[in-house]
């Protein structure tokens, strides 16, 4: 299934800042999500439900380090793979519980409170829907 979405919505986001690339990523998972109602999350994402619960349980703080460190916005390559690249654990953050990619874990949180604040929305209105529109009406802080 992932194949299929990335088939249908391509993610072209590569020369974008860190936080457009994490939405396009995560709307990836969302429509996962949409497409598997009952796959477990971990088959979703690739994380193990350790990792899933340590991100429910620090989405605040994962939140907070990116905005800490100013790398929302950053285009440097290094500071992308940091967060959206694949790996055993997120760099700068615990290596026993944090996932690799956690962006795109990050970037699916975005698109789902987008989502639920507009849920007349279908599907593939949300995936059409530019990052930069679902960062701003989303209005994403977790605690």
């Amino acid at each position: 299934m992932k194949a299929v979405v990335q088939d249908l919505f391509p993610d072209n986001s590569g020369a974008r800042p860190l936080i457009e690339q994490m939405v396009e990523r995560g709307k990836q998972w969302y429509l996962l999500d949409k497409l598997m109602p009952k796959a477990p999350d971990s088959i979703k994402t690739g994380y193990t439900q350790h990792q899933l619960d340590w991100c429910n349980e620090y989405e605040g703080m994962i939140w907070s380090h990116l905005v800490k460190n100013e790398d929302l916005n950053s285009l440097s390559p290094a500071v992308i793979q940091t967060y959206i690249g694949e790996g055993p654990f997120t760099q700068g953050m615990s290596q026993d519980d944090s996932p690799g990619n956690i962006g795109q874990w990050i970037g699916w949180q975005i698109v789902k409170k987008y989502a639920a604040k507009n849920n007349t929305l279908k599907p593939e209105e949300v995936m059409i829907t530019p990052a930069t529109k679902i960062i701003e009406e989303a209005k994403y802080k977790p605690k």
